[in-house]
């Protein structure tokens, strides 16, 4: 299960080392926000984002991504 807030990193699957963070964006825009980014402390890295609209929708991002999630 995702853990939202909270910064993990992926330890498989595709973007391996990078870290990866969940907003929960309910109130602007009625889904979560996805951020990966290889560094979240240096703003000048390679990062990108992603959205889904809903609960089930990032339960099954997740299982599509068959990431392995090192959560802290």
């Amino acid at each position: 299960m995702p853990e939202i807030g909270k910064i993990g990193v992926i330890k498989s699957g595709a973007n391996k080392d990078w870290q990866l963070q969940i907003i929960d964006d309910n109130d602007n825009t009625g889904g979560y926000l996805i951020l990966i980014s290889k560094d979240f402390s240096n703003p000048k890295v390679e990062g990108f984002d992603d959205w889904v609209d809903s609960e089930d929708s990032l339960n099954k991002y997740f299982i599509e991504s068959n990431w392995l999630i090192e959560w802290s």
